[in-house]
């Protein structure tokens, strides 16, 4: 049976079709591969691993690290990989967008990190086109698109023989560009980093769950699939389950994905101790197909106003009021993903991150927004050694931990005064 590529974040009213139609087989009874599973030849991994991955060229020398992975027009597949060189050009911090094709991601095994390989020489990365990380280029531009795809084919790839696959991300025939200018809404969703932390709602728009990470085929450059937490408090309790991208619309203007389904239903397709399966083959991915057609079988699409309801239908915290700082707690741990989240009356986006404190348990931060300069100025990344100090606040159907304080790297970002009112506000 053929396993379907189908386009992530399918947008139209009979969301739910598109289910049934990619349903598999099911697993013959004592077999654990279910039937049309196939071994994958490439690295399939999650976004967040890949965000802030070190690249090496092939001498095995640091050159930077990937910054952020965008998505083309019909956000189907990775078109660029946003790198930045850091000191290795000699030019301090500048960012480039380079087709996903000329990143080599390689990876010994199920349970190692993957590793990212450039074959480019200094020379050729001084000279390719770059920009401020404050000032992200127009990629909706067409002169723009051509122009740095022409620069790295030129230097990178050899002609393709005939009846070879074409090559991973920004198609030959420019047909996979960028269609939203950098400062708009619509681009923002092209960033993986963006999409973390987005909430997911089901079709009256209540909060069903909140967007963990993303699966990513490194070797067709697509979004296999998303991973979803809902539950639980501070990190327990909490369940995490594995949904097709197919299965999810995004709602732009609401700043949400869609998905057609309820909390008992997502608790049919729940992670057994919350643990990933090996995604070195297609049985993750066929199996959850069958389990999210099943979850979401009988539901329909209701048109509704949006409003900010966790699943029960209780409002969601208010959160210039929620932070409570007359009680607050102070937790130490290693970032393992880097996010945003919607929140407020305002619909304000905020740095969303997950730490693994020494214990095992996972906790959700809220901070501030990205722009907020005392937060950025300490570079948050996977990998980070942070101390939070903030109030433990329920919002949806999770209670997070919103950040009063940030420390990381000896540097202290004070994002909220002892009244608990935001700093960002003031500016």
């Amino acid at each position: 049976m053929t396993v379907f590529r189908m386009t992530p974040f399918l947008v139209g009213a009979a969301v739910a079709a598109s289910f049934l139609n990619a349903q598999s087989t099911p697993s013959e009874k004592g077999n654990s591969t279910p039937v049309g599973a196939k071994a994958r030849s490439a690295v399939c991994c999650k976004a967040s691993q890949l965000i802030g991955l070190p690249i090496t060229n092939s001498k095995n020398e640091s050159l930077g690290e990937i910054e952020d992975i965008v998505l083309d027009s019909a956000n189907s597949h990775i078109a660029y990989a946003v790198v930045g060189f850091g000191g290795f050009l000699g030019m301090g911090e500048k960012y480039f967008a380079m087709p996903w094709r000329v990143i080599e991601i390689s990876q010994r095994g199920a349970e190692d990190k993957p590793r990212a390989t450039l074959g480019l020489d200094r020379d050729t990365l001084k000279a390719a086109p770059g920009f401020d990380k404050s000032n992200w280029p127009d990629m909706a531009n067409a002169s723009w698109a051509g122009q740095v795809d022409e620069y790295y084919r030129s230097r990178h790839e050899a002609r393709q023989a005939e009846g070879a696959v074409e090559p991973k991300g920004s198609a030959l025939d420019g047909s996979r560009g960028i269609d939203r200018k950098p400062g708009s809404a619509g681009f923002v969703h092209r960033r993986l980093s963006k999409m973390i932390g987005l909430d997911v709602v089901d079709l009256q728009h209540k909060k069903l769950a909140a967007v963990e990470d993303l699966i990513v085929d490194a070797q067709y450059a697509t979004v296999e699939a998303f991973l979803l937490s809902y539950g639980g408090t501070l990190g327990l309790g909490e369940k995490l389950v594995l949904v097709p991208a197919e299965s999810l619309r995004l709602d732009p203007q609401r700043e949400a994905y869609v998905l057609p389904c309820t909390t008992t239903g997502l608790d049919t397709m729940a992670l057994k101790d919350g643990k990933l399966p090996v995604l070195n083959s297609d049985a993750w991915l066929v199996n959850s197909r069958e389990l999210c057609a099943k979850a979401c079988e009988g539901q329909h699409v209701v048109k509704d106003t949006f409003v900010a309801k966790d699943a029960s239908g209780v409002p969601a915290a208010n959160w210039a009021d929620a932070y409570n700082a007359k009680s607050v707690e102070t937790v130490q741990g290693v970032v393992t993903t880097v996010g945003v989240v919607r929140v407020g009356d305002r619909n304000e986006a905020r740095v969303r991150l997950r730490i693994m404190l020494a214990d095992g348990r996972e906790v959700i931060v809220h901070g501030a927004p990205a722009a907020f300069a005392p937060q950025e100025a300490l570079a948050l990344r996977t990998g980070t050694s942070v101390a939070v100090t903030g109030s433990a606040v329920r919002y949806g159907t999770q209670t997070v931990l919103v950040a009063g304080t940030i420390t990381a790297g000896g540097k202290t970002a004070n994002l909220r005064d002892e009244q608990g009112l935001a700093a960002w506000a003031k500016q």
